[in-house]
C-alpha cells in the first residue's frame, strides 16, 4: 500500500494548521510550522514514498509558515500602532481635560478675586461715608462677612486715653479674643507681642492683627478661621482689611475732633452757647417723654469787668479758664457745662434732687472763693454768684427755665454776690 499522497497532503496541511494555530499573534506558532516542514521533508525523502512531491510539499509547508511569521509580525506592528494611537488619543484627552480644568479653576478664581474686588471696594466706600464710631460698627461688620468671609470676630479700637476699647463683637462666647482683657492677658501669658499679628491652633484656629496708624496703636481685629479658609490666605486679607481699618478709623478721629473744636470754648474747655441751647431742648424733650426732671445752674464771676480793667485781659482769660476747669472737675460726666456767654457760665443735670443741685453749687462756690490767683507779687481772690432753677417745677420751657435760673442769679447778686441763690427758694415771701 502507498501512503505516500497521504503523507504529502498531510505536510500540505501544515501552513494551514500553523496559521490556525498562530491566529492571531502567537508567533511561536507560526516559527514552529518551519522546523515541521523541514523534518517532515526529510523523513519523507528517507522514507522514499514522497520523492519529488514530497518535496514540493515540504517546501509549500516552508513557505507557509514564513508566511504565517509575516502575518504575525504584521499583526504584531498594527496591533502595536493601535495601541499607540490608544495612548496617544488618552494622552490628548487627559491634556484637555487638564486644560478644561485650568480654565475652570482660572474661571473660578478670577470670578472670586472679582468679587473680592467688588467687596474690598464696598467695604472703603462704605468706610469712606461713615463719620461716627456708630456709623462706623455696621461697615466694619459687613466688610469682615462679605471681604474676609468670617462670621465669629472682634473688632477694638483705642479710646480718648489709648485704652482699647470693644467696637463689635459676634460669636465670640469662651473665645480668648472675646473680650480685651482677656486676649491681653493671652498674649502676655504666651509671650506674644501686641503690635505683630498672629495666627492660632490652640485653644482655636484664629487669627489676631493690630491695626496700626503710622506706629500709633488705633484698633485691633481678632477672628476665628473658618475650616475650609486656608489661614495664609485669609491673613493676607485681613492686612489689607486692617490697614484701610487704620485710616477708617484716623477719619472718624479727625471728624470727632474738628466737631469737637466747633463745639467747644477755645479759652475755656467747656461747650459753646449754641451746643447748650441744642443740649437743653434735647434734655426738655427727654423730661417731658420719661417724667423726669433736670436741673440748670447760672454762674457768673464777680465783678469780672473790674479785674479786668484792673489787671488786664490776660488776666481775666487766666480767671475764665481756671473757672471753667474748677467747673469740669465739680460735676459728673452727665452733667454738661457751658460758657454761656462773657463771664457767665451754666451747668446742665439730668436727673438730679433739688437737695443734691443746691449742695452741688455750693460745693461750686466755695471751690471759685476758695482759689487764688497769682499776678507778679499780688495774690487776687475771685468769687462767684450762682442762680438754680429746676424742670418742670420752675418752668415749663427752656427759655422760661434759662430766665428763672438767670433772675435767681440776679438776686444772688443783688443780695451781696459770692452765693446761691434757688429760684423758688428766692420767690418765698420773707419769714417762710
Amino acid at each position: 500500500m502507498n501512503d505516500g499522497p497521504l503523507v504529502c497532503a498531510a505536510v500540505a496541511l501544515i501552513p494551514a494548521a500553523g496559521l490556525l494555530a498562530s491566529y492571531p499573534r502567537r508567533t511561536w506558532a507560526a516559527a514552529a510550522v518551519l522546523p515541521a516542514a523541514a523534518a517532515a521533508g526529510a523523513v519523507l525523502s528517507a522514507w522514499g514514498g514522497g520523492g519529488a512531491a514530497a518535496w514540493i510539499c515540504s517546501g509549500w509547508a516552508l513557505l507557509g509558515g514564513v508566511y504565517g511569521l509575516l502575518l504575525c509580525r504584521r499583526s504584531r506592528s498594527e496591533q502595536a500602532a493601535r495601541v499607540e494611537e490608544l495612548a496617544r488619543t488618552r494622552d490628548r484627552r487627559e491634556s484637555v481635560a487638564r486644560e478644561l480644568a485650568q480654565v475652570r479653576a482660572a474661571g473660578q478664581r478670577t470670578e472670586r478675586e472679582h468679587k473680592e474686588t467688588l467687596a474690598l471696594y464696598g467695604m472703603i466706600k462704605g468706610f469712606s461715608e461713615a463719620l461716627s464710631w456708630e456709623e462706623m460698627r455696621p461697615k466694619l461688620e459687613l466688610a469682615a462677612s462679605q471681604f474676609l468671609g468670617v462670621t465669629d470676630f472682634a473688632l477694638y479700637v483705642a479710646g480718648d486715653k489709648g485704652a482699647l476699647q470693644r467696637l463689635s463683637a459676634r460669636n465670640l462666647d469662651n473665645s480668648p479674643g472675646g473680650s480685651w482683657a482677656t486676649w491681653e492677658r493671652y498674649l502676655q501669658e504666651h509671650g506674644l507681642k501686641l503690635s505683630e499679628a498672629h495666627l492660632l491652633e490652640s485653644p482655636e484656629r484664629a487669627l489676631a492683627v493690630p491695626i496700626h496708624d503710622s506706629e500709633e496703636l488705633v484698633g485691633y481685629f481678632y477672628a476665628r478661621l473658618p475650616q475650609d479658609q486656608e489661614p495664609a490666605t485669609v491673613m493676607s486679607k485681613a492686612r489689607t482689611f486692617a490697614a484701610e481699618t487704620a485710616l477708617a478709623f484716623r477719619r472718624v478721629k479727625l471728624f470727632q475732633e474738628m466737631e469737637q473744636l466747633s463745639q467747644i470754648d477755645g479759652l475755656t474747655g467747656v461747650f459753646r452757647r449754641g451746643t447748650f441751647d441744642e443740649k437743653v431742648r434735647e434734655e426738655a424733650v427727654r423730661a417731658r417723654t420719661f417724667k423726669t426732671t433736670f436741673s440748670l445752674l447760672m454762674l457768673d464771676i464777680d465783678h469780672f469787668k473790674s479785674l479786668n480793667d484792673r489787671y488786664g485781659h490776660p488776666f481775666g482769660d487766666q480767671v475764665l479758664r481756671r473757672i471753667g476747669e474748677i467747673l469740669k472737675a465739680s460735676v459728673y460726666e452727665t452733667d454738661f457745662v457751658a460758657r454761656y456767654g462773657g463771664e457767665e457760665f451754666v451747668v446742665l443735670m439730668p436727673r438730679a434732687e433739688s437737695e443734691g443741685v443746691l449742695r452741688k453749687a455750693e460745693s461750686i462756690r466755695r471751690a471759685i472763693s476758695g482759689e487764688r490767683f497769682a499776678l507778679a507779687t499780688e495774690t487776687i481772690p475771685v468769687t462767684a454768684s450762682i442762680g438754680v432753677a429746676h424742670f418742670p417745677r420752675d418752668a415749663a420751657t427752656t427759655e422760661d427755665l434759662v430766665a428763672k435760673a438767670d433772675s435767681a442769679l440776679y438776686q444772688a447778686k443783688s443780695q451781696g454776690r459770692d452765693r446761691v441763690v434757688c429760684y423758688a427758694a428766692a420767690r418765698r415771701p420773707a419769714g417762710q
